[in-house]
């Protein structure tokens, strides 16, 4: 293991094109699952430095607000979205067909390193779009906020080097798996399911999760401030929160997946309801900004 890291590190201090020849078939492998946890270890103190930058500059993920079902997001985000950016950033970094009519062997040798820097700096930052921002302030953050991608990205790219192609993909394939399984675990954590029935309106409330959020329905009745009827099966926390309060967005989200129902025959006003959800935990206020 140590050796692998060792030469790990190696190859991003200087890039070589060197493909390994052995016949140790698990190898392969080995160098796989070795990385990976690597990668978890350095991916958890990324995720550090991340909340506090978030303490500073509040962070909003685009991902958040993918509504697709468990199975498309999956396949999207574990295949589709992998398959692309291998092809797009790694494929070239084998000196195959037109690249070896483009560069001589030692040419190829001697710009090498270039190719993958660029590449894997390339992947590292165009990842800095995941996230929402509305001053190019927030780009001075791109080193830090894609620190994790740079890794990631040297990772796969040491694979497709000294392995293939396929190798690199894999590893982009489980590697975005697990942080969607990671997510939809998360979004299982404990929430309160209430049933709240008055002579004013009925509430009920029920857990959901990322996995069993396929079916998909919205309904909202209102008028000015009073709300009437709103139901939802399969959305997220931040969705419904969109349709309730419209205009001020005085609140955020503390968990990712509720069912709501909500019945009143004569209405309540939309911030009694906000209440009821702050007072259960569902959501709480904004922390003020100048």
């Amino acid at each position: 293991m140590k050796q692998i890291i060792t030469d790990f590190f190696s190859f991003i201090r200087k890039p070589k094109d060197f493909q390994y020849s052995g016949n140790d078939k698990t190898y392969k492998w080995k160098v796989f699952f070795t990385l990976f946890i690597f990668n978890i270890f350095f991916s958890l103190l990324c995720i550090g430095l991340s909340l506090i930058v978030d303490k500073i500059y509040p962070l909003e993920h685009k991902l958040e607000d993918l509504n697709y079902s468990p199975i498309v997001t999956i396949l999207m985000i574990a295949l589709f979205v992998p398959f692309i950016e291998e092809v797009f950033f790694r494929l070239i970094l084998r000196r195959k067909g037109i690249l070896k009519n483009i560069f001589t062997l030692e040419k190829w040798n001697k710009y090498f390193f270039v190719l993958v820097y660029i590449s894997t700096i390339s992947f590292a930052l165009i990842h800095i779009t995941n996230y929402k921002f509305d001053s190019y302030f927030f780009l001075l953050l791109a080193p830090i906020l894609t620190l994790s991608q740079f890794v990631s990205g040297f990772i796969m790219t040491y694979l497709r080097v000294r392995f293939n192609f396929w190798m690199g993909f894999a590893f982009h394939a489980v590697w975005n798996f697990s942080a969607v399984m990671f997510a939809g675990q998360d979004s299982l954590k404990e929430v309160n399911e209430i049933q709240l029935k008055n002579d004013q309106f009925q509430l009920e409330i029920k857990k959901k999760s990322f996995f069993n959020s396929v079916t998909k329905e919205m309904i909202h009745t209102a008028k000015t401030d009073t709300i009437y009827q709103f139901e939802s099966n399969g959305f997220k926390l931040k969705n419904i929160l969109n349709m309730i309060d419209t205009t001020q967005m005085k609140y955020e989200p503390m968990v990712d997946y509720i069912d709501i129902k909500f019945t009143s025959e004569k209405g309540i006003p939309t911030d009694s309801l906000l209440h009821i959800l702050e007072t259960e935990g569902y959501i709480e206020k904004k922390a003020k900004t100048n």
